[in-house]
């Protein structure tokens, strides 16, 4: 086949990456799945936490909950409405198709439960802590900016480490940690909306709809920078700590890269619960969520610098092989190899196509862009028995 043109990834050298080890080796679960694996100690770990999560949860809020329901069934479009738009958001930053559809799913379910169980628990206690270890007065002020980071980052992070753990072989690099607390965060996040909506609405003197509706839609609002944002950096940080980067770390370096992404994570939402004065509150809460985002975008550059790598790697040896002729792209069209490059070079790529063929051409290339990525993630799965691509002989 033709070589990539300057506009696509550049192979790499044969070694640069290793095979994933086959289903078939002895003692290795052969389900074909990505996320069932009842031979895992971790994968039922998981289920018990979210099987106690699910009705505990369910018990703390059933009484604010039932007050509400009126209310509640009456805003729900918003809920919803809010967790395509995160969820459409979190996909945008997956210019690379890392995304496992399936995990995020179940990514979603765990945030929902088990962190907003603990929470409840442990939020209660950590502030009592807090106010007795602050000077007199301080404690009622920061005791929400100390608990809810700790015991909140805590639990979808608990989340984030079994997932990764639990499908190892298909959830390899930073960005798969970045997609697996988004979606952690994100059902964590809704749930809590839905919470304080309830809690809420009997706070307003006309009617509950009012008080629910009321604080619906600031928290969807400044929502775009919020739990999903923390849990998708710190997921970056677990990533590092279980070595799902492109390059070998150490012991060290993976430690290291973990406690400052969960520190970022962290500190952000500290910041976010931090008490402010009340003249400048909303300048600092616009202020907060520049930050958060300016943070979360420079997380996910490194996460998309590792992608890259490993697409460049992908594309190399996918060429290689006899499996390239049953990938239904052009691999020496440039305008369709871009979509493995930089923004710029993927931008540039769309410009091309358009001069060459319209509108039309374009169209044709963002599919074949899609289908190419596919082809390379796929490859990035080989021997799995998880989404591979079809043996060509």
């Amino acid at each position: 086949m033709s070589s990539v043109s300057t506009s696509s990834p550049t192979a790499p050298a044969p070694a640069a990456s290793a095979p994933v080890p086959a289903r078939t080796t002895p003692g290795y679960p052969a389900y074909g799945r990505e996320f069932f694996q009842p031979r895992s100690a971790v994968w039922w770990v998981f289920c018990v936490l979210v099987a106690l999560g699910a009705p505990g949860v369910t018990l703390a809020v059933a009484q604010s909950f039932t007050a509400a329901k009126d209310s509640l069934l009456t805003i729900a479009p918003i809920f919803l409405i809010t967790l395509a738009l995160f969820a459409v958001i979190v996909l945008w930053a997956d210019p690379y198709r890392a995304r496992r559809g399936w995990i995020l799913v179940v990514a979603t379910v765990f945030g929902i439960t088990v962190p907003t169980w603990l929470g409840i628990h442990a939020n209660g206690h950590l502030g009592s802590i807090t106010a007795k270890l602050l000077p007199s007065g301080m404690g009622a002020d920061w005791g929400a900016a100390v608990s809810g980071p700790t015991s909140e980052e805590f639990g979808k992070m608990l989340g984030v480490v079994m997932i990764m753990l639990i499908a190892s072989h298909t959830l390899r690099r930073p960005m798969h940690g970045l997609l697996v607390g988004a979606f952690v965060g994100l059902g964590f996040q809704i749930f809590e909306n839905v919470s304080y909506a309830a809690n809420s609405a009997p706070s307003n003197a006309n009617d509950d709809l009012t008080g629910a509706f009321g604080v619906t839609l600031l928290r969807s609002a400044i929502g775009i920078s919020s739990h999903w944002l923390y849990s998708a950096i710190v997921g970056v940080g677990v990533a590092f700590l279980l070595g799902r980067t492109v390059q070998r770390l150490s012991l060290v370096q993976r430690i290291a890269g973990f406690v400052g992404f969960f520190a970022l994570g962290w500190g952000l939402h500290f910041w976010w619960n931090s008490p402010s004065p009340q003249a400048a509150a909303a300048v600092l809460m616009l202020v907060k969520i520049l930050v958060a985002l300016t943070c979360f975008i420079l997380v996910a550059r490194l996460a998309w610098r590792q992608e890259r790598e490993f697409l460049s790697r992908a594309d190399g040896e996918l060429r290689q092989s006899p499996q390239a002729r049953g990938v239904a792209v052009d691999l020496a069209d440039p305008a369709v190899t871009s979509a493995a490059g930089t923004r710029r070079q993927r931008k540039q790529g769309l410009k091309e196509a358009r001069k060459r063929g319209g509108r039309a051409l374009k169209k044709s290339v963002k599919k074949a862009r899609r289908v190419y990525l596919d082809a390379l993630q796929a490859w990035g799965r080989r021997g799995t028995g998880v989404d591979e691509l079809p043996t060509v002989s």
